[in-house]
């Protein structure tokens, strides 16, 4: 018996990178939910609801890195926390996500 391995058929080696792309998609939202922002245990600091909308169109898609649009901006309470949500959509592969904000004390004027 020879120790070489057969070489991958064009079918095995599209459903290989197929499957290598599934698995860094999967990545790249992993590590987006990590981030600032991709939880509600980790909300990004704002000091103004209209800030919100801005930060949120601000973020690239965790899929493709395209730009996001902001589909919906509410306010809701998460365990004992009063947070912010923009949901966003990507227009170009369509990826859904929750960007989680909470409004800190503004500047003394």
């Amino acid at each position: 018996m020879t120790g070489k391995k057969k070489p991958l058929s064009a079918r095995a080696q599209r459903r290989e990178a197929e499957r290598a792309a599934v698995k860094h998609v999967r990545d790249r939202e992993r590590l987006a939910s990590l981030e600032p922002g991709g939880s509600p245990e980790r909300p990004i600091a704002i000091t103004s609801a209209s800030e919100v909308e801005v930060a949120a169109r601000g973020m690239p898609c965790a899929r493709c890195s395209g730009e996001v649009r902001v589909d919906e901006h509410l306010a809701e309470t998460v365990g004992t926390s009063r947070l912010r949500i923009a949901r966003v959509v990507c227009p170009a592969c369509g990826a859904r996500r929750s960007i989680y904000f909470r409004l800190g004390a503004g500047l003394p004027n």
